[in-house]
């Protein structure tokens, strides 16, 4: 009898890169579809317990799929093997994307993609498992998007894709969007430990329990702690869990799911650079206000039906979230410039998709998604070492939205895709003052609607080679609370995108080139951390991306992307923090018992301000990880920061105020440094 690989869960994922589904051991036993099979010449070897299949494979097929060449999808395996210092780092698989931080590990990240500093997740959006993890009318930033919730060994798979061109995508995703599936089961249970610098701690475990009517209970924990280089340490303590239920039934394939996450922290801010090697802030690792806390509670439940063609799920959230933070440190009068910043809520959500063969080269999909976000109390308040002082304004929001949109694919010629889509959204919302200061900022209700229609060209020009063209209009949505004020902001603003592309396969390499425009109407925006309105004149950004994958031999994987972009407003003024170009490489090996992995991240200059007469030059990371499997224990360990870097995660321009060292406010250069080397010893055993 054959059996399932017995090689390490990254040695098969490794060279899977943008590919589909792994199968591996410890692994995800979800079905494979003809496009995910492993090639006819996949190399298979001898095991200690019978022959085993190694499943290299080349990937999926996305030529005659692929509607962009922008799009792509990775193996949940395959990001297993990234070495991560943070959770949300598992986006930085999508090509151009780099998720850095400016506050602890315990809050969202902060994201940059095509030239856009998307802040917590303004135009970037992810699902797992059809919900949507973006929080709208946040009590930080909108679109807020926190994945430090998720467990990294339960992912199957995640795709992606940039721009606004296809009709399923709407809010938050004009820049790009990924969409996380989980895993159905584990093959077998396992524990994984792991210690490393600076408090530096994680344990892990998982397994899946079959019924006799043929479910699979999956259970998974983690708990993680982290005090990381800073004068003040976080004091990270994390606690996740994960169960899913799967199951076929007369109506489809059943999925019920639920993720829970707790976790606490101290921010560690983004600092004024002039005052490093002063008494007040001998090192970069400073914590000028180190009575700073936050704390995350997240439960989302989801249940979720499909079938050959079609799905539907429905889900629910409870989320509750409040940070103390201080990014200008005191007022002009020396009182301490501390924030509280409070969002609690209930999310329920619908979305389902049918779609339909109308015969040989034509195919309609229709959909619709579904969400109404009941937000009991969001705003900020003024406080002194987390002592309450004044509200700056506190609100009870409701806002309620419906989609419905429409896909026609029609292949007049072979090899000649056409593809047009339609999407409408409706939006409505009621912002209730909560105190004084609220109802002086101003409340109300109102709504807003919004059409976007995509078109979509693809052609092969050969088994190895496609041509895409792609146009479409999206939107992201404001904050709600700036629609109610003395100078209201549009609810939805819109963005319009074009794209051209190019993808090449042949054996095991694969190569994409895209040329995309993006315009947006108005970057109009609600600010959470200052509860103000920052009005902004529309933009426009143009770029290109390179992506490249190759197996030059069965041991070795290598990929590369270089992504380039020119951000500007419409009146010719530099965009803060818009990057010009980041990249990415890697290589990994697998090499008997033993594997590697090393990786380079590279984010680009920006400006600072609005001129370009202040800038940040960027940075450079390199990652390792390397690890060898005795039996079905697996040891391992991880170098992040590999070379010591001691470039800026994050910088900013704007006033800030430390007395002591400041006679009035000052306009400078704010910044937080990458994190030094950490190292981190790991093992993972399966049962």
């Amino acid at each position: 009898m054959r059996r399932r690989s017995r090689r390490p869960l990254w040695a098969a994922a490794v060279l899977l890169l943008h590919a589909g589904t792994a199968r591996a051991e410890d692994g995800r036993a979800g079905p494979v579809s003809d496009a995910e099979a492993p090639a006819a010449d996949a190399p298979s070897a001898e095991g200690p317990d019978g022959p085993e299949i190694v499943v290299f494979g080349r990937g999926e097929r996305k030529i005659g799929v692929a509607q962009a060449a922008s799009e792509g999808s990775v193996g949940g395996s395959d990001l297993l093997v990234r070495p991560l210092l943070r959770t949300a780092e598992l986006l930085e698989a999508v090509p151009g994307m780099v998720a850095a931080q400016h506050s602890g590990s315990g809050k969202a990240n902060q994201y940059f993609l095509r030239g856009f500093n998307l802040d917590h997740g303004s135009d970037f959006t992810t699902y797992i498992d059809g919900v949507q993890m973006n929080l709208r009318t946040h009590g930080h930033g909108q679109g807020y998007l926190d994945l430090n919730g998720l467990i990294p060994e339960i992912v199957e798979r995640e795709d992606f894709r940039k721009g606004p061109y296809r009709a399923d995508g709407g809010d938050f995703a004009l820049a790009g969007a990924a969409y996380m599936t989980t895993i159905a089961r584990f093959e077998r249970p396992w524990v994984s430990a792991e210690i490393g610098s600076r408090g530096s701690r994680r344990l892990a475990a998982g397994g899946t329990v079959e019924d006799r009517g043929g479910g699979a209970l999956t259970l998974v924990g983690e708990f993680r702690s982290y005090d990381g280089p800073w004068q003040q340490p976080e004091a990270l303590r994390h606690y996740a869990g994960f169960v899913k239920y799967a199951r076929a039934t007369g109506l489809g394939q059943l999925d019920l799911s639920a993720h829970l996450y707790r976790g606490t922290w101290r921010p560690t801010e983004q600092i004024p650079e002039r005052i490093i090697g002063s008494a007040l802030c001998a090192t970069v690792f400073c914590s000028p206000d180190p009575t700073a806390t936050g704390e995350t509670t997240r439960l989302v439940v989801d249940a979720q039906l499909s079938g050959s063609g079609w799905r539907a799920n429905g889900y629910a959230q409870v989320y509750d979230w409040n940070m103390f933070s201080n990014p200008e440190y005191f007022t002009e009068d020396g009182a301490s410039a501390q924030i509280h910043q409070i969002d609690r809520r209930r999310v329920y959500g619908l979305t389902a998709e049918k779609r339909w063969q109308l015969g040989e080269g034509a195919e309609l999909t229709v959909g619709t998604e579904n969400r109404y976000d009941d937000i009991g109390r969001v705003g900020v308040q003024h406080s002194v070492a987390r002592r309450f002082v004044r509200s700056l304004g506190l609100y009870r929001v409701r806002e309620a939205s419906a989609a419905l949109y429409g896909t026609a694919t029609l292949e007049p010629l072979a090899g000649l895709r056409l593809i047009g889509g339609l999407r409408g959204d409706y939006y409505r919302f009621t912002a209730r003052a909560l105190d004084a200061e609220a109802a002086a900022l101003g409340e109300g209700s109102g709504s807003d609607a919004i059409l976007s229609p995509r078109a979509q060209l693809a052609y092969r020009v050969g088994a190895g080679l496609e041509l895409y063209a792609s146009w479409g209009r999206g939107f992201h949505s404001n904050d709600v609370r700036g629609a109610v004020t003395a100078t209201p902001v549009p609810v939805l603003v819109p963005g319009t995108g074009k794209e051209l592309g190019a993808r090449v396969q042949s054996g095991s390499f694969s190569f994409t080139a895209t040329y995309w425009w993006l315009r947006l109407g108005s970057e109009l925006k609600f600010v959470g951390d200052s509860n103000a309105v920052e009005p902004t004149s529309a933009s426009r950004r143009h770029g290109y991306e390179l992506v490249a994958f190759w197996r030059p031999a069965p041991w070795l994987a290598l990929d590369a992307n270089y992504t380039a972009s020119h951000a500007r407003y419409d009146n010719g003024d530099f965009i803060p923090n818009a990057f010009e170009n980041a990249a990415s490489a890697g290589a990994s090996l697998v090499l008997g018992e033993w594997e590697a992995s090393v990786r380079l991240r590279h984010l680009g200059p920006y400006p600072l301000v609005e001129d370009n007469a202040q800038r940040d030059r960027g940075s450079n990371v390199v990652n390792l990880r390397a690890a060898r499997r005795l039996g079905r224990l697996q040891l391992y360990a991880e170098a992040l920061n590999l070379l010591d870097s001691g470039d800026k995660d994050i910088a900013y321009w704007y006033s800030s105020y430390v007395p002591g060292f400041d006679a009035a406010p000052v306009e400078g250069r704010l910044s937080r440094v990458v994190e030094p080397r950490t190292l981190r010893l790991g093992a993972r055993v399966s049962f």
